[in-house]
């Protein structure tokens, strides 16, 4: 029997061209996006992905090496969704229609990798694809499924109203995994209120709050600056500084005396290489098995234009964060 047919609307049609599919993407939050609109994702944090949707910062900036991990995601998915075609025929599977967008909130999209079909014709669940190297493998250890591919799942299941999400997963270049996800309607209530109050933050173009991710960090400092731009803060500020100060001087004092201890585990060693405690080794002092290299570029430049010109890539430098006080000088975060 044929399969049938969601009644959820497409946005969108598969092979639609990259910029017409980044502008659709850019109006509402994927199953992608979620996990990290609520927090749950370890890679990124909300307030990247504001900067990213307010258009503030694009999504590349942040991770160089994410566009050849997604070119092989892309090389893989279909033989990935033919092996698991092959191991299921009580299913007929088929392909996404493309970017889905919810009937009563158009905000919430989704991009299914395939969909499962029973033969009576009703859809038995969404199909997803995801690769991984070696490092992966304990994550998805006892049949587990990280956390953030949870959150897609369920937000998948939410948008097409299906029952369970079949996960196949290849990690590490040769272990195949299959995952069963059901439907969990309490958590997927969870994770429509904060992606809603996430989307609000968009809406409304306010950044919801800064956590302390490195992360965070970096993102923030890839916000382009308007230079000459002053900023009256709230004086709820004159707490917070103090805050920091309080904290600088007290980090400061602990890194004198660890820096204390350190140096005199290096004279208990004396020429030892390695420090042992009941037997177990607890410190090493070890010089570096390759020599420190650095380069002059000034030099290459002014002697070899064309191989500076060829070799050496300059971008941007994100923004420094520095302070002034009355009394103490200046310090940088």
């Amino acid at each position: 029997m044929t399969p049938g047919a969601t009644a959820t609307p497409v946005v969108l049609p598969a092979g639609a061209d990259r910029d017409r599919w980044e502008r659709a993407r850019a109006a509402g939050l994927g199953g992608s996006d979620v996990a990290t609109a609520c927090g749950l994702n370890p890679w990124r944090t909300p307030f990247q992905l504001w900067l990213e949707k307010t258009g503030r910062v694009g999504a590349a900036e942040f991770d160089a090496t994410a566009v050849e991990r997604l070119r092989w995601g892309q090389i893989l998915e279909p033989v990935l969704l033919r092996e698991w075609d092959d191991q299921h025929p009580e299913y007929i599977l088929t392909g996404g229609a493309g970017i889905y967008a919810d009937r009563d909130h158009p905000w919430m999209l989704g991009n299914v990798d395939g969909l499962a079909w029973d033969y009576s014709g009703a859809l038995a669940g969404v199909v997803e694809v995801k690769t991984g190297g070696h490092r992966a493998c304990a994550e998805w250890a006892d049949d587990h499924v990280p956390i953030h591919y949870v959150c897609q799942a369920q937000w998948y299941l939410r948008l097409l109203d299906a029952p369970r999400a079949f996960v196949v997963a290849l990690l590490d270049t040769n272990t195949y995994l299959e995952r069963v996800i059901e439907r969990d309607d309490d958590l997927i209530a969870d994770l429509v209120d904060a992606a809603a109050e996430f989307w609000g933050y968009v809406q409304r173009d306010d950044p919801p709050p800064a956590d302390a991710s490195d992360t965070t960090r970096r993102a923030l400092a890839r916000w382009p600056a308007m230079p000459g731009e002053t900023v009256e803060l709230d004086p709820l500020w004159h707490k917070h500084l103090a805050r920091r100060r309080e904290l600088s001087e007290q980090i400061k004092a602990l890194e004198v005396e660890r820096a204390g201890i350190d140096n005199r585990l290096r004279a208990a060693m004396g020429p030892a290489e390695q420090a042992h405690l009941n037997g177990h080794r607890v410190a090493s002092h070890k010089a570096p098995s390759k020599p420190v290299r650095s380069l002059d570029y000034v030099r290459l430049a002014a002697e070899h234009p064309d191989l500076y010109a060829t070799y050496v890539i300059e971008r941007p430098a994100g923004r420094r964060l520095t302070f002034s006080t009355p009394t103490a000088g200046r310090d940088q975060a």
